[in-house]
Formats: structure tokens, sequence, C-alpha cells
């Protein structure tokens, strides 16, 4: 046997290492292809450090793009107004700004066009706490508006431009992304924005007339007109008209539905853009007149500014939480949106109460000042409301689970006493059963009593005959049932 494999072997003396070899070269290669493509793969999933830096930009650009717009807008203004001028002396019919007008209708149009109503289909919770919401930013924080009217800021424009604060409704976008941050009912905060910048358009000029009723300004340049049916109609075109004329274009417009989801972030910038512009706009004409202002009345406006917001949250939180006791969601959306108010709004009727550049920038100062104080407080307090927010709803999920296993437990622990309580509930059925067909007249009483039986019987009732069989044939069913149809 030996000597004839070494005969074999010395046949073919490559046969015993041919057919491992194969099997060695296929391992290699595959060794040797993959390294690549793992190094490669590597090599693609990671992003060169100046893309990373890039997206980090980006992204911070993005989320603050309000505060560095605004900020943007400021600096320009004061260092050089000159461009800022030139632009807002742009007019038309007599006194109207038209870059102003544009940048307003644009504003309000992509408001409108970004609007999603669906949500108001989610709106739960108290009715009468949401009634308050609306009775809140239309009717009672306005009238804070009185205080800041006696308040002796210098030049005047200060008081005033405190005062259009007050009156104007919430937030456009920013009260709803705080609710949101804060874990409130988006859908309530929405309807709040859509209800009350509808109904402001016509509550303003009537509340600004009442507010200035009997005001004498110190100052006698300043023009302030208040005109109520001039005022209303230039509201409705700037302000109700963009705002429904957007919502009609995506709601019947396919194309810009889909625009206005898919760019919905670009379009909000650019919304603030504008609202930026116009900011540039009437600071840069009011930018001489602002440096001959004493620092410490520009500090006393940002106090104030700020204080007004602090003041409404206390009061609402007031009213909503510990009065009302309306749930936390809800309070949270409640209080927030009625505690805010809306620059924008406030520079349109700005610019339609007086015609002068620089008073226009004066009084927009105030408003501008309390947008970011919103803006900057909220962002503050967000987190701590929406932990708290986590922490109510957790604490009534724990409780409606806990009184679910407490019925489930007492249901299989006691099921004799529930059957107990079903067969006493018959019991007293069949009492009040019999109780009325004893007062059911005898056949003595002609026609009416056997129609009066008739009636008991064709309704399944276990009534006597008309021969008067009495509580007998009660327990007899459906015998006498039948009984009676039959003479019927």
């Amino acid at each position: 046997m030996a000597s004839a494999d070494r005969e074999r072997q010395l046949a073919n003396p490559t046969s015993s290492q041919s057919d491992p070899a194969p099997a060695a070269t296929a391992s290699s290669v595959k060794i040797t292809a993959a390294q690549p493509v793992s190094a490669g793969t590597e090599q693609a999933a990671k992003k060169p450090s100046w893309k990373e830096r890039l997206e980090r930009v980006k992204t911070f650009v993005i989320e603050q793009w309000l505060p560095l717009i605004f900020a943007v807008a400021i600096t320009w203004a004061l260092a050089w107004p000159v461009p800022g001028r030139a632009v807002v002396g742009v007019t038309i019919l007599g006194n109207v700004h038209l870059i102003q007008e544009i940048n307003m209708v644009i504003v309000f149009f992509l408001s409108g066009l970004g609007l999603n109503t669906q949500e108001l289909s989610k709106v739960k919770g108290s009715k009468l706490a949401t009634a308050y919401g609306f009775f809140a930013i239309l009717l009672l924080t306005p009238c804070l508006g009185f205080a800041m009217r006696e308040i002796p800021l210098e030049p005047e424009e200060f008081s005033i431009g405190l005062v259009i604060f007050c009156v104007v409704p919430t937030t456009l976008g920013i009260g709803v992304a705080l609710v949101r941050s804060c874990k409130g009912n988006e859908a309530i905060a929405l309807l709040l924005t859509v209800g009350t910048n509808m109904l402001g358009v016509f509550s303003m000029p009537l509340e600004l007339k009442l507010l200035f009723v009997g005001y004498e300004p110190s100052n006698p340049d300043l023009d302030i007109k208040i005109n109520i049916p001039d005022l209303l109609v230039k509201l409705l075109i700037t302000i109700l008209v963009p705002s429904v004329l957007g919502k009609l274009a995506r709601e019947f417009i396919k194309p810009a539905e889909k625009f206005a989801k898919e760019y919905r972030i670009p379009l909000g910038m650019f919304s603030t853009f504008n609202l930026a512009f116009i900011v540039w706009q009437t600071l840069s004409g009011a930018r001489d007149l602002l440096f001959e202002s004493k620092a410490s009345m520009i500090i006393s406006v940002i106090v104030l500014s700020a204080s007004i917001y602090l003041f409404y949250l206390l009061l609402n939180y007031i009213v909503v939480v510990v009065i009302m006791k309306v749930p936390t969601v809800e309070a949270v959306s409640i209080t927030v949106m009625a505690s805010q108010k809306s620059a924008p709004v406030a520079v349109t009727v700005i610019s339609y109460i007086t015609g002068t550049v620089s008073t226009q920038g004066l009084l927009a100062i105030p408003s501008i000042v309390g947008q970011l104080a919103q803006i900057f407080l909220g962002a503050a307090m967000a987190p701590a409301i929406a932990k708290r927010v986590q922490l109510a709803n957790k604490r009534a999920a724990e409780a409606a689970k806990s009184i679910e296993a407490e019925t489930k437990a007492e249901a299989a622990k006691n099921p004799e006493d529930v059957a107990l309580s079903i067969k006493e509930q018959q019991e007293s059925s069949s009492a009040d059963l019999t109780k009325d067909l004893e007062l059911v007249p005898g056949p003595g009483k002609g026609k009416e009593a056997a129609a009066g039986v008739t009636v008991a019987d064709a309704n399944g009732s276990d009534s006597s005959s008309s021969g008067g069989r009495g509580a007998a044939d009660v327990e007899s069913g459906s015998g006498a049932a039948t009984a009676g149809q039959r003479k019927v």
C-alpha cells in the first residue's frame, strides 16, 4: 500500500499541492479586495472638517435668524442711516411709504400661506379657558396702555410706542414656536394666533382712540392722528387681505401648498427679513433723534418692554392656573399666547398714524425691543416649562393606570357583588313594572281601557289581558302578551 502510494506521488508530483492552492489564492484575493473597499467607505462616511464647520454655521444661522437679522438691521441703521432714509423716502399718495407697504404685505401674505389650519381640528380642552385667551389678548392686556401713557419718558414717542405695543394682538409665529418648545397645546396656540390677528384689525382702531382720549402731547411737533375709518381700511388692506389671500392660495392651489410645505424654513426666514427691512428703514429715519436721547431713557424703554412681557405672564398665570385651574398642557398655551405681542402689527399701525419718518422710528423702538425680549426670555424659560409639562403628563398617565387597575381588581375580587347588584337592579325594574300594571284600568272602562292595554302589549310589556288576571299573569311572561295581541 505504501509503495503504491509512493508510485502515484512520483507519477504526479504536484497533485498533492494543487488542491489547496486555489483556495488560498481566492482567500488572498478576497482579503486584498476587501481592504480598499473598507477604507473607501470609512473615507466617504467621514466628512472633511470644513464641511462640518459649515453645517454647524448653517444650523446656527437658521436657529438664530431673527435676532441675527435684527442685529444687522439695527447696527446698519445706526452706523450708516443714509441708504435707509433714501428707501423710506419713496412715497405714493402723499404719505404712503411704498417699500414699507410692500414689505408688510409680503410678511402677512407669507403668514397666511404658511398657516396650516388643519391643526385647529385638534383643539381640545376647556372652551372657557380658550375664550379667556381671546379676551386677554384683545381686551384685557391693552388696558395696560393707560399706565404706559402716563410714564414720563423722553422723547415722548417712547411712551406712545409702549401704548401701541400693548394694544396689538399676539405674535404670528414666534408664540406658536415657543408653545411647541414648552410642550403645550399647539392647536390652541394656532387658534389664538389666527383668531386674534383677524379680530385685532377691528379692535385696534377703537382701542387706540380710547387710549388717547383726552391725551395732549407735550411736544407740539408730535404729529399723531388716529382716524378710525381710515386706520381700519388700511389695516384691512395691509393685514387681513394679504393673510386671507395667502391662506386661499394654500387651500385651493396645490402647487402653492406643496411649495409652502417644502420651503417652510426659507419662507419663514424671508418673512423675517422683510420685517427686519422695515426696522432698518424706520430706525434709519430716527437715528439722529435717537442719538440725542439720554442713555437712561433708552435703558428705561428696554426694561419697560421686558417688564410688560413678564407682567402679562404673571397675570395670565394667576388667572389660568391658580383661579381657573386649567390642565397644564392647555394652560401653557393660553398663558404664553396671551402674554405675547406682535411687533410686525405694531410697526404697521405706527406707519398709519403718523407720516413722519423720524417719529415712526422712535415709536417702533419699544415694539422691536419688546419682541426681542419675548424671544430671549421665552427661550430661557422654555426648558423648565417643558419639564413641568412632561411631569404633569406622566402623573396623569400614572393616575389613569392606577384607577384602571383598581377597577379591574375590584371586579375580579368581588364577582358575586357585581352579580348581586345586577340582580337587584332587575328585581327593582320588575317591581316598578308591576306597579305600573296595577294602574291600568279594567275592561269596564270601555274602549279606552282596551286601547290602553293594547298599547302596553304592543310595546312589549308583560301586562295582563282585558280579563284582569292581575299580578299572577305578569309572571306568566309572553303568553299574556300574546293573548292581549290576539284580542286586539
